[in-house]
């Protein structure tokens, strides 16, 4: 027997149809009023091969772009029907909601469906029994905050379409194309505090998110075990057979913190990279670690303030709290560093080294209070080496690539995204990162392993323009 159940609802208004190569058709309805999101009449200059010339069809520009990618790699014979649209979201100088999306309806065993008693959104469901599973109702629901453009978070969107974001600006496509990925299936329906299953029902996603330190399933995992397994990184991993295939020629290898001396605590270290400023270089980075002193504050190690230090061609240490990660590392690279250490200020975990910013010009990592503490603690000078372990893949656990599983549990971001210790930076990570823009890399195999069928990824590269 076919089941139905709804998650959401929202309004719609004026219609958008996008036809792409012949293959799937993406149709948006737009929510906003007059005179606000899509429909923005404030003047704009085209931009970055983006022709629009108010800032609502240089909107709507964007979401053309990221309907033709998505559309054009995704073989359905049934539209899919996206409600869209701009209002405030949470935005501040240290960090903003940039968009979120999900399916509005999600259905389980339905004609074709791959396997029986699983959740599935509505857009792929339709695409698998070949019908409109919804009778015409929206797919996706989707919201992109407008509070952006008002520089609360930096100095606004980029409406380009050509990879060239400017200093200061966060680019749309990419946080498009990162929300419609969920609304098409990218997501878990399982909560993640309680564990508990969607109606008490597993979704495409729970029987192919493994614990690897158990070694049992989401599905088949009770409530309190799959609660454990959602902040049990680096264990949760994905374990579709596509995306297992693919990922050695997608990923490469994972950035090291190695300490080389004293010899009582040398070795190698784990680390967080950062998602602004540039990768650690290939063929690593050996300097002498210093603490860095800016001489002000409660704390003066945490580089909140101009450094008194002299860093010069040293691996700066210092510490989380206070200020941005991107003003720590700005400010170590202004007294002369070559690399930034920034060790966390809480007993568990590693800095999540979040953030952006232009100026940045020098690699940097976080570390634990512990491995932090060891280094400050030596009696003698730390030498050290930021490079990367070519005997593995960056992101995997036991030949899998992880998922987002951090403790404490994030909501809106933990499991239902891949691990940032991906290398490079994938799409459906938790934040969208500098290196991604319009690339759909290992989200285009883990939709194979949920049951959507797709066009081949290199005609599509070529056919599309991709790089």
């Amino acid at each position: 027997m076919k089941n139905t159940f709804k998650t959401a609802l929202m309004a719609g208004g004026l219609l958008a149809s996008l036809q792409v190569l012949s293959q799937a058709t993406i149709t948006l309805n737009i929510r906003d009023g007059a005179n606000e999101g899509f429909n923005d009449t404030t003047a704009a200059t085209p931009i970055g091969g983006n022709t629009g010339t108010t800032l609502g069809e240089q909107r709507l520009a964007v979401f053309e772009r990221a309907a033709e990618i998505w559309g054009g790699f995704l073989n359905s014979d049934v539209e899919v029907v996206i409600s869209a649209g701009f209002d405030p979201q949470t935005c501040e100088p240290t960090g903003a909601t940039l968009g979120s999306a999900g399916p509005n309806t999600v259905h389980s065993d339905f004609t074709n469906a791959p396997v029986t008693d699983t959740w599935h959104v509505s857009a792929l469901a339709s695409s698998l029994t070949g019908t409109d599973i919804n009778g015409g109702d929206v797919d996706i629901n989707t919201t992109f905050n407008s509070a952006i453009d008002d520089g609360c978070f930096n100095s606004g969107w980029y409406y380009g379409l050509d990879g060239a974001t400017p200093a200061g600006f966060t680019p749309l496509l990419p946080v498009v194309l990162h929300e419609l990925g969920h609304g098409l299936g990218f997501l878990t329906l399982a909560n993640g505090t309680t564990g508990a299953l969607f109606q008490n029902t597993p979704d495409s996603w729970t029987r192919f998110m493994r614990d690897e330190e158990t070694g049992e399933n989401w599905s088949d995992m009770t409530n309190a075990e799959r609660a454990a397994s959602a902040i049990n990184d680096p264990n949760l991993v994905w374990t579709g057979p596509n995306v297992t295939a693919e990922f050695p020629n997608v990923l490469g290898s994972p950035a090291v913190f190695t300490i080389n001396s004293p010899a009582g605590i040398a070795g190698d270290y784990d680390i967080q990279t950062a998602s602004f400023g540039p990768a650690i270089p290939d063929a690593g980075l050996t300097a002498d670690v210093v603490l860095a002193d800016d001489g002000t504050g409660v704390d003066v190690n945490d580089a909140c303030e101009a450094i008194n230090t002299d860093l010069t061609g040293a691996i700066a240490i210092v510490n989380r709290g206070s200020c941005n990660f991107t003003a720590k590392v700005i400010n170590a690279q202004n007294a002369g560093a070559v690399g930034v250490l920034v060790a966390n200020n809480v007993p568990d975990g590693l800095p999540p080294m979040g953030g952006a910013d232009p100026l940045v010009t020098i690699p940097s990592v976080g570390i634990s209070q512990a491995d932090g503490a060891l280094i400050t603690g030596s009696a003698t000078t730390v030498n050290a080496t930021l490079g990367y372990d070519v005997s593995s893949f960056a992101g995997t656990q036991g030949g899998f690539v992880r998922l987002f599983a951090p403790d404490p549990f994030q909501g809106g971001s933990s499991v239902s995204h891949w691990s940032t210790a991906a290398n490079p930076n994938l799409l459906m990570e938790p934040s969208i990162t500098s290196t991604i823009f319009d690339e759909i890399d290992l989200t285009l195999q883990l939709f194979q392993d949920i049951g959507w069928n797709t066009n081949s990824n290199d005609d599509l590269i070529f056919a599309n323009g991709f790089e």
